[in-house]
């Protein structure tokens, strides 16, 4: 699939984050050189809902890594890694990871969609996505389908996300509800927005306008169905590794993660978390 217009601005988009990510204390570089046992909130997530299992000695394709934080996690916790993002500067930044933490890992510049030739058609035990990664990709179900063509027979694929519900509403500037204000089926198309600073650390992006694509939890499990996948779980979680809306509040679960305020807890799925796998 050719780079569109949209996957181009965000692109540039993306390139223009990574310094300042690298520099936040969200993603904490400094302490995954300096503690060869630290790993990420969001990878700590998955383990505490026993949601992949062991996964030493198996290889792990990370699509559309970032600057390799939880890649470089699950390689802590014995896997055979591989990331691939579409972003030089964050691959370069990967690659500095390895090497200045020790901690082994290849990392691929590539789109999604052009995964498996970049990858020479390799397959894999685990194909592995994490939060704000779908939301970038015009195509679910071509997406799933690059899913099922780079798992080995057998093998798993797993994605913690946030809910489509959750990227779908926002607090309102009263600070006492939430409002529906995002679509949530992908037949809404790309919509744009412009934001001159990043979700993390301080500094300002040069290109602004980026593209998201909305992908309800249903059009994602129907995609991940017809690819021939056969569904072990879908989970919809009360929690997150991050503060979504300021009305949130610690949970009493630890580990740096958030909730709806006492009382509302039940009124809004905040993550999903979908495993499936390859038939042999």
């Amino acid at each position: 699939m050719a780079l569109d217009e949209y996957r181009a601005v965000n692109r540039d988009n993306w390139d223009d984050r990574v310094p300042i990510h690298l520099d936040s204390d969200e993603y904490m570089v400094q302490k995954f050189i300096d503690d060869p046992e630290h790993i990420s909130e969001v990878v700590q997530f998955d383990l505490d809902n026993d949601e992949l299992g062991d996964l030493r000695g198996k290889s792990l394709l990370h699509l559309q890594c970032h600057i390799g934080h939880d890649t470089i996690s699950w390689a802590r916790l014995g896997a055979n890694v591989t990331g691939l993002d579409f972003s030089e500067p964050a691959i370069e930044a990967c690659r500095r990871l390895v090497t200045n933490s020790g901690t082994p890992g290849e990392f691929v510049v590539a789109e999604v969609f052009d995964a498996p030739a970049a990858l020479d058609n390799r397959q894999f035990d685990v194909v592995y996505t994490g939060v704000g990664a779908i939301c970038w990709l015009p195509d679910i179900n071509g997406w799933a389908k690059i899913v099922a063509q780079l798992l080995k027979p057998g093998g798993t694929f797993y994605i913690l996300e946030g809910h489509p519900m959750m990227w779908s509403v926002s607090q309102d500037d009263h600070g006492h509800q939430i409002v529906l204000d995002w679509p949530y089926f992908e037949s809404a198309g790309p919509q744009g927005y412009e934001e001159d600073t990043t979700y993390a650390g301080e500094g300002t992006l040069e290109h602004k306008k980026a593209f998201n694509i909305p992908h309800g939890l249903g059009e994602t499990i129907d995609a991940l169905l017809q690819a021939g996948l056969v569904l072990d779980f879908v989970h919809e979680h009360k929690a997150l590794p991050w503060q979504a809306f300021p009305m949130m509040v610690k949970s009493d679960a630890g580990r740096g993660l958030w909730k709806m305020p006492d009382g509302k807890e039940d009124f809004l799925p905040l993550a999903q978390s979908i495993k499936a796998h390859k038939p042999e």
